[in-house]
C-alpha cells in the first residue's frame, strides 16, 4: 500500500510494543488506575506474546530489555513450564523459515534491495519494527525479527481451553536482572473465542464485466482497545459452487474519519452472480463477526445492449409498443415500462414484463390524450443499464397533419459548470408549439428529455444537470406542433462541461529514514481514478500539538509524477508529510492521513581527554566536550579500588568541563569515569582514571 493514509489501524499494536513495559510483581496493586493489559493474545495459530518494538538480542542490545522467557500453565494451576524465549533469527535461513518465503522478497521490493544478503544486512541494521511499514503488521515477520513469540503448541487446544502465561523479562545487566528477579507479566487467555470487533456493514457494491468492487464499513475502535481491526478475510460463493470459499489475499483495513473501510476488487468471470461477506481480523488473526451476505452481478451496465428502436402504434385496442429483442443473456431480470403524460418527466412504472418480450399493448388509456413511454432493461441485481431508456409518444386520436421538421444549426458549448445549447427552426411553422431538448449517449435511441416545453421563439437552453465533468454528453433537439406531433431528432452535438469532479485521494502514505534520505511512498490513486495525473506533497516539522493542515507547505513547486519521493533531512529531525492527488484540470483531492518520519540522531559519545588530580579541596576532574553536542549533560561515576561496580556521584550540566569531588577522603584511591546524557539515553562511559586525594 502506498494511504497508507499510514492509517493506520495498527497504531494500537505499535503503541503496545514500541516501549518495553516494566515488569510487574503479582499481585501488583494499582497506583492511579487499572494496570495496562499485558500484550499476550490467543489466536488461531496459538498464543502470541508481543513484548517489544525492537529485536531482542543479548549480543546486540538496543535498550535495557534484551530477551524474555515465556512460561505456561493450565488456568488455575501453578505448575508453570517454560515454552520458549523471545529471540531474533540468527541466520538468513532461520529468518526465512520463521517469517515465510515471501518476507525477504517483499522486503527487497519495498526497499529496492539487490539480493537476499542485502535484505539480511538491512534486517541486521534495522532492529525496530517502525522501519518496516506495513510488513511490521505480519506477526511471523515480527517473530523472526525478535519482537514477538508464538506458543504454537497451544494451537491444538480445544476451544474454551484457558491457559495462564508468565513472561520473565531479561535485561542487559546483571544488576537489573537481580532487581527484577521474581517479577513478571502474567495473563490468562482463552482459546477459540471470537474477537469482539465491530461488525462490517455493506457500504458500496459495483459489478463490471470482469471486476467486482465491494466496500464494507465498520465502526472505528478507540485507541485503548486491546485488539484492533487490521485485516478483513473475504468469503465468496460463485455460480455452481455449493459453499463459500475464503479468498487467498486479506484486505488491509483503512480508516476514513470514524469508520474502518474494507475495499475489495475481485477479478471474476463476466456475466455471473456472486455472493460475498467479510470477517474482520485483529492484528493476531482472530476473526470477528462477519458481515451480511451481499449479491453482485459481474456485468457493466454501460456495456450491456440497450433497448432501442422502440416504436408506438395507435390501434383500436390501445397503444402498441414494439422493439427488437434483447440479446439472450442470463443476467436479464425483465423489462420495466414507464409512462407519462408529460414529455418532461413524471414517469411512473406501468408494468414489468419478461426480458424476452418484444412488444407491449397499453389498454389503460383515456381518449384524445398524448402518452410518452420509457423502457428500461433490468439486471438480476436490480440495476438498470446506464441511460438505457427509450421514449415513444402516441396520441390516441386520428390526425391528418404532417409532423414538423427537425431543428437545424444545433450548437453546444460549456457555459461555466453548465452546457449552453442553441438551434434554429428548419422552416417557419405556424403550427409550432414547443421544443424539447434530449440528452444521452451518442446513440439517439438512448436519449431522454431533460428540458421543459420551450415555447414560442425560444432557441436556447442551459443544461444545469450535466454533473459529470469527465463525460462527453450528446444532445439533440426536437420540435413538437400543436397536434402533439414530434419532429425527428436534430443532428446530435457533443459537449463536455467544465465541471470539476472529485479526485480519488491516496489511501495511505508511509516513509522511512535511509541515512539522511527520507524515502516516501503512497497509494497509487491512478488505479482507482484514471483522471489522476500527479501528486502534491506537503510537509511540516513534527511538533507537539500540530493539528489539521496548520504549518504544512508544498514540498515541490511542480507536481510529483509517480507514487514515491525522496526528501532530505538532518540527524534528529522529524517531519510530517501528507499527499494529495491532482487531475488534468489541476483539481486536488483530499489529503492522505499524515505520516511522520524521523531521521535518527547522531550517536551519543562520552567526553574525551578526562584528567584527574588532587587539589586542596578534594579531587578535581576535567574533560573536553565530545564532537557531538550533549543534550542533557554528563554523569560522573566513582568507585573505590575494592568496589567492583561504580556508583553515580553527580549529574553535571552540558556546559561543565570541570568538577571537584569534595567528598573524597584523604589517602584513598578513587577510580572515576564519565558518560554523556541524551534526551532518553546514556552513552558508554569513558575509560576509568584513578586519583588519590
Amino acid at each position: 500500500m502506498k494511504p497508507f493514509q499510514f492509517l493506520l489501524l495498527a497504531a494500537a499494536l505499535l503503541a503496545t510494543a514500541n516501549a518495553p513495559a516494566a515488569a510487574q510483581t503479582k499481585p501488583s496493586p494499582a497506583k492511579t488506575g487499572p494496570a495496562p493489559e499485558p500484550p499476550i493474545y490467543a489466536s488461531p495459530e496459538g498464543v502470541w506474546v508481543v513484548l517489544s518494538g525492537s529485536a531482542l538480542n543479548s549480543d546486540k542490545p538496543t535498550g535495557r530489555l534484551v530477551g524474555a522467557r515465556i512460561f505456561r500453565a493450565d488456568a488455575g494451576s501453578n505448575a508453570y513450564k517454560e515454552v520458549g524465549q523471545i529471540k531474533e533469527a540468527a541466520t538468513l535461513a532461520e529468518f526465512q523459515a520463521v517469517a515465510g518465503p515471501g518476507a525477504i522478497q517483499s522486503l527487497k521490493q519495498e526497499h529496492k534491495l539487490a539480493s537476499d544478503e542485502a535484505a539480511w544486512a538491512f534486517i541486521q541494521a534495522h532492529p525496530n519494527v517502525r522501519d518496516y511499514g506495513l510488513q511490521s503488521l505480519d506477526m511471523p515477520f515480527r517473530q523472526a525479527l525478535g519482537t514477538a513469540f508464538l506458543d504454537a503448541s497451544a494451537k491444538a487446544a480445544k476451544a474454551g481451553t484457558r491457559f495462564a502465561y508468565r513472561v520473565q523479562p531479561i535485561y542487559a545487566t546483571a544488576e537489573l536482572n537481580r532487581q527484577t528477579e521474581g517479577k513478571f507479566f502474567e495473563k490468562t487467555v482463552e482459546m477459540g473465542r471470537l474477537s469482539p470487533l465491530p461488525r462490517p456493514r455493506l457500504a458500496q457494491v459495483r459489478g463490471l464485466d470482469s471486476v467486482v468492487t465491494v466496500r464494507w464499513a465498520a465502526r472505528a475502535q478507540p485507541g485503548s482497545a486491546p485488539l484492533t481491526t487490521v485485516y478483513g478475510r473475504v468469503w465468496r460463493q460463485g455460480p455452481g459452487e455449493r459453499g463459500f470459499t475464503a479468498l487467498p489475499a486479506r484486505l488491509l483495513a483503512t480508516r476514513e474519519r470514524d469508520s474502518l473501510i474494507f475495499s475489495l476488487d475481485d477479478q471474476v468471470r463476466p456475466e455471473s452472480l456472486f455472493r460475498y461477506y467479510v470477517q474482520p481480523l485483529d492484528f493476531v488473526g482472530n476473526p470477528g463477526p462477519g458481515s451480511d451476505t451481499t449479491y453482485v452481478l459481474s456485468v457493466d451496465p454501460r456495456r450491456t445492449p440497450l433497448l432501442h428502436g422502440v416504436a408506438s402504434h395507435d390501434t383500436t385496442a390501445g397503444i402498441a409498443l414494439t422493439w427488437p429483442a434483447l440479446p439472450a443473456k442470463g443476467y436479464w431480470a425483465g423489462i420495466e415500462i414507464q409512462r407519462s403524460r408529460d414529455a418532461r418527466g413524471s414517469y411512473v412504472r406501468l408494468d414489468t414484463i419478461a426480458a424476452s418480450a418484444t412488444g407491449y399493448l397499453d389498454t389503460r388509456l383515456l381518449p384524445n390524450i398524448a402518452y410518452h413511454y420509457r423502457l428500461r432493461a433490468l439486471l438480476l441485481d436490480g440495476r438498470a443499464p446506464d441511460v438505457a431508456s427509450a421514449s415513444a409518444t402516441a396520441a390516441h386520436k386520428p390526425t391528418g397533419t404532417r409532423p414538423p421538421l427537425a431543428p437545424v444549426a444545433v450548437t453546444g458549448e460549456p457555459g461555466g459548470r453548465n452546457v449552453r445549447l442553441r438551434w434554429q427552426p428548419a422552416t417557419p411553422d405556424l403550427n409550432h408549439d414547443a421544443y424539447f431538448v434530449y440528452r444521452g449517449t451518442a446513440r439517439q435511441d438512448s436519449m431522454v428529455v431533460i428540458s421543459p416545453a420551450l415555447p414560442g421563439n425560444t432557441l436556447t437552453f442551459l443544461d444545469t444537470t450535466a454533473a459529470n465533468g469527465r463525460r462527453q454528453y450528446s444532445y439533440v433537439v426536437r420540435a413538437v406542433n400543436k397536434n402533439n406531433q414530434a419532429s425527428p431528432f436534430s443532428e446530435p452535438v457533443a459537449v463536455q462541461p467544465h465541471r470539476a469532479m472529485p479526485v480519488a485521494a491516496p489511501l495511505g502514505l508511509s516513509g522511512y529514514a535511509d541515512g539522511a534520505a527520507l524515502r516516501l511512498s503512497w497509494d497509487d490513486a491512478t488505479r482507482r481514478d484514471a483522471a489522476v495525473v500527479a501528486y502534491h506533497l506537503y510537509r511540516r516539522p513534527a511538533t507537539a500539538g500540530a493539528t489539521g493542515k496548520s504549518g504544512f507547505q508544498r514540498l515541490t513547486e511542480n507536481a510529483v509524477r509517480g507514487a514515491s519521493y525522496t526528501d532530505e533531512g538532518r540527524p534528529g529531525e522529524a517531519w510530517q508529510y501528507a499527499v494529495a492527488a491532482v487531475d488534468a484540470l489541476g483539481t486536488e483531492s483530499a489529503w492522505s492521513p499524515v505520516a511522520t518520519v524521523r531521521v535518527p540522531a547522531a550517536p551519543l559519545t562520552p567526553p574525551s581527554r578526562v584528567n584527574a588530580r588532587p587539589v586542596p579541596t578534594g579531587v578535581e576532574l576535567s574533560w573536553t566536550h565530545p564532537a557531538v553536542a550533549v543534550p542533557k549533560g554528563y554523569a560522573l561515576y566513582r568507585r573505590a579500588r575494592q568496589e567492583p561496580q561504580p556508583q553515580r556521584l553527580a549529574t553535571l550540566t552540558p556546559t561543565q568541563t570541570r568538577y571537584v569531588d569534595q567528598t573524597a577522603k584523604p589517602g584513598t584511591l578513587y577510580i572515576y569515569s564519565l558518560s554523556a546524557l541524551g534526551a532518553a539515553q546514556e552513552s558508554a562511559r569513558t575509560p576509568e582514571i584513578a586519583a588519590r586525594r
